[in-house]
């Protein structure tokens, strides 16, 4: 499946790979640069913030610098480089859907990945994220990459 597209949904874990300089952290580098300068559109849906939050209160002891991530993150949402979505009804209900397709085997798909997944396929977009069991439960709906794999498709 070619995946080329130019509007993404950013899982927190994105973020968290660039707030925390871990393995992927060129890749998030990249998805936030490429949107600095437009060439791609990044749609994140609010609970994001308050997921990047909850992981920056556990584990950053220094309050200054979990305000300069949070003020970060706000500044691009301020430029319109990230666009904070709050999932309406059609969202939800797309979310509960994926959320119900999986079995005992395979364990099913949590509801706060699928609300991501389900801002993506509701606005023609990739969801990108890191938790490679979330994609192994949901690929067979597609609007979902690997982090990993980001800019692989593209020119």
């Amino acid at each position: 499946m070619n995946m080329v597209s130019n509007r993404y949904v950013l899982d927190a874990n994105v973020f968290l790979e660039y707030i925390y300089a871990r393995s992927l952290n060129k890749k998030a580098k990249q998805i936030l640069q490429d949107a600095i300068l437009e060439q791609i559109q990044i749609l994140v849906p609010s609970l994001a913030l308050d997921e990047i939050t909850e992981v920056l209160c556990s584990n950053l002891d220094n309050l200054a610098e979990v305000q300069t991530h949070l003020r970060y993150i706000e500044k691009l949402a301020n430029q319109a480089v990230l666009h904070i979505v709050v999932p309406n009804s059609e969202v939800r209900m797309k979310a509960i859907e994926l959320a119900r397709t999986g079995n005992q085997k395979i364990g099913y798909p949590e509801l706060t990945d699928c609300l991501y997944h389900a801002l993506a396929i509701l606005n023609d977009a990739i969801f990108i994220t890191n938790d490679q069991k979330h994609i192994c439960k949901v690929k067979q709906f597609g609007h979902i990459q690997e982090l990993s794999r980001y800019n692989d498709y593209r020119t």
